[in-house]
């Protein structure tokens, strides 16, 4: 291979290199700080302007040190700082939390990918000016009788080169990688692309095989990295991380809380809970999940039939058909998350019909009518626009049997600015369904800030419920939750409608409903225990 060659995949296999960081930074940095709009911004303003010091300072090197040795020095070094990166990144994170969200988000992004894409961003403008030195055969007269290289047609084409492996490692990064080797492992990767770039270079053209000892660098931090943590709590409560995985959609975590005779199990995205439940007995120990069953119960009797858009620990379809009869089948958009529900959360996987797809294509597509809808497919973090809103409603209709029942899970704030947002979602539902009743949970009339979940009830029949009933059930209920689960009527909320109408067209749910979202997760942050929140 000539030099020009290696130059040429060095820019490619660089670009490559350049985007999955991109990509597994949202992958990083996700847990603790979630991955909303002010996580991308972080992360796509650290990378652009690590690129662009880096092709400055690039440009000006190359100038100054005209020799491929020094380049490669600098491929190395990125290499090297890779392959910490899944060691240091609890301590940077852990640290950065006293920033606070968008702040501390900013401050881990920038250092753990700053410094490895400012010296990749450096990489191209010195390839540029290596490439020149050897003439290609499409060297130009300069009117003097002097040839030189096609200098814009080179530029052209070596930053064309760089792009195309940009292309090609987000699709490897997002397709491939992530889902199959998981984050940390995506890392050790790219550093050992870099690292055997490095060497292969000095092998080939500079003979030295003491180079080849840097193979063995990323055996160092695999080696290092330690089991996950178990914490201790002052009250003696053990707690542990049973499972931990990276899925195509985020992190996902079972934790087990153990204190005397008792356990219990959460189901976590990015740190986000999604189900928990007592391990001994299986039920759930968060109240919505019974507020769901009993409502659809309460406002469809009959219903023999239900649809659960959002799996989560797989609680609502497998208490819908254990407790009520009610046949559920379940569209989950992540595999992972199924597959976790049915190991550790009693979920019989097969006993339901599960569609791993998203539930707005299912909505379109399923010629099934069903009783009741459950959609629980909100995170802390985001509200998905493409589910909320008066079209994706319609469809929901469409699927509804005849006195069927759409109930929606929203995760909602308390303070009188957070109403726009729950009170809009209201009236987008009005605009669909006859009926729209809303339930909250017993902190939205507390004074202080806090967030909670709703129940949006959507329906066209007459359904006949008086405020403040008690609803009763045989179905068992977890004892500290029993007062609050069958008074949930006494929570009624009324609204006279909010501000906007959500539609495909505009449905800016995320801008409005950002702060709501903050709250939400550094309320999960302050509550858990920052060893397993970070690794």
């Amino acid at each position: 291979m000539t030099k020009n060659r290696y130059l040429v995949l060095t820019a490619f296999v660089c670009g490559a290199v350049v985007m999955i960081i991109e990509l597994i930074g949202s992958r990083v940095i996700g847990p603790p700080f979630g991955v909303s709009l002010f996580v991308w911004t972080s992360l796509i303003t650290v990378t652009l302007v690590s690129l662009a010091l880096g092709y400055w300072i690039g440009g000006r090197l190359a100038d100054a040190r005209e020799n491929a040795g020094s380049l490669f020095l600098i491929i190395l070094a990125s290499g090297v700082y890779l392959l910490f990166v899944p060691v240091a990144k609890g301590f940077v994170m852990a640290s950065a939390l006293a920033l606070g969200l968008r702040l501390g988000s900013l401050a881990s992004s920038t250092a753990l990918f700053g410094p490895p894409l400012f010296l990749l961003g450096m990489v191209t403008p010195y390839v540029v000016k290596l490439y020149m030195r050897v003439m290609p055969s499409s060297a130009e007269s300069n009117g003097e009788g002097i040839t030189r290289p096609s200098l814009g047609k080179t530029v052209g084409w070596l930053y064309a080169v760089s792009t195309a492996g940009s292309f090609i490692g987000t699709l490897g990064a997002g397709f491939i990688l992530i889902p199959n080797l998981g984050v940390n492992m995506v890392i050790y990767l790219s550093s050992l692309t870099l690292i055997i770039l490095t060497v292969g270079f000095f092998l080939i053209f500079r003979r030295k095989y003491a180079y080849l000892m840097l193979l063995a660098a990323p055996l160092v931090p695999v080696i290092a990295r330690s089991k996950p943590p178990v914490v201790i709590r002052p009250d003696g409560t053990k707690v542990e991380i049973i499972r931990l995985e990276d899925s195509p959609y985020g992190q996902i975590k079972v934790v087990d809380y153990s204190f005397g005779d008792t356990r219990l199990r959460e189901l976590l995205l990015d740190n986000m809970v999604h189900g928990a439940i007592d391990v001994k007995s299986g039920l759930a120990i968060y109240e919505y999940y019974y507020n769901h069953a009993m409502l659809a119960k309460r406002y469809n009797p009959s219903a023999k039939k239900a649809l659960a858009i959002g799996l989560g620990a797989g609680i609502i379809p497998t208490d819908f058909r254990k407790y009520y009869g009610i046949e559920t089948d379940v569209v989950e958009i992540d595999g992972a998350v199924v597959d976790a529900a049915s190991r550790y959360f009693n979920f019989g996987k097969n006993a339901h019909k599960i569609h791993v797809e998203d539930g707005r294509f299912f909505l379109k597509n399923s010629a099934t009518q069903y009783d009741v809808i459950v959609l629980d497919a909100f995170s802390g973090d985001t509200a998905p626009g493409h589910l909320m809103s008066a079209e994706a409603f319609a469809l929901a209709k469409k699927t509804l049997a005849p006195g069927g029942v759409l109930i929606i899970n929203f995760v909602a704030g308390n303070q009188p600015e957070d109403r726009p947002v729950p009170a809009s979602l209201y009236r987008t539902l009005n605009t669909v369904f006859k009926n729209v009743d809303v339930y909250a949970h017993r902190g939205y009339t507390r004074p202080a800030p806090q967030v909670v979940n709703m129940s949006f009830v959507a329906y066209g029949h007459q359904a006949g419920i008086k405020d403040g009933e008690v609803l009763n059930t045989t179905a068992p209920i977890y004892p500290p939750l029993e007062k609050e689960v069958t008074t949930i009527l006494n929570r009624k909320i009324h609204f006279d409608g909010g501000p906007l109408i959500f539609t495909d067209d505009y449905n800016p749910v995320d801008f409005y409903d950002a702060r709501t979202h903050e709250r939400f997760r550094e309320n999960a942050l302050k509550s858990g225990d920052m060893k397993l929140i970070v690794y």
